[in-house]
């Protein structure tokens, strides 16, 4: 069952699905499944950079921790948010991914430190949860995710 849970400088909501933490932690990898199609650069390895774009809005990563079925964290190294009143407010925020199974379930904990104090709060924080919650989770359970086209 989806949970939220809003704290000062953090946004978290998680996902349990009954498949094993290593094709949840395959899963994430494929951004461009479950988030948005325009993704370029490396998603699955240890200091790699990747951006994602939403037309002319994007963000460029780098994977500064990549525990392989258990934890992967992006640092949001620049980003491009031409409709934010601080069209670099992502910078410098970071999305951590954890994972724990336990026995054939496995439960993925979304965070983005950073996010909720942040002009795009709000808006960010219910647009996330919809790509975790529906997106990545149908991804997971159902092998297809509703990724953005970059519209």
């Amino acid at each position: 069952m989806p949970k939220n849970n809003t704290e000062q400088q953090e946004f978290s909501c998680s996902i349990n699905v009954n498949v094993p933490a290593g094709m949840v932690f395959d899963a994430i990898c494929r951004v461009q499944e479950w988030w948005t199609k325009d993704v370029e650069g490396d998603t699955k390895n240890l200091n790699s950079e990747f951006t994602i774009r939403f037309g002319t809005t994007w963000k460029l990563f780098r994977i500064t921790a990549f525990e392989p079925n258990t934890k992967i964290v992006w640092l949001v190294i620049d980003s491009y948010l031409p409709w934010n009143t601080d069209i670099h407010e992502w910078t410098n925020t970071q999305i951590v991914w954890e994972l724990a199974q336990e026995g054939d379930s496995t439960t993925v904990k979304f965070s983005h430190i950073g996010l909720a104090q942040l002009n795009c709060g709000n808006m960010c924080m219910n647009i996330w949860t919809g790509y975790i919650q529906k997106s990545l989770f149908q991804l997971i359970t159902e092998g297809t995710g509703s990724p953005n086209d970059g519209i």
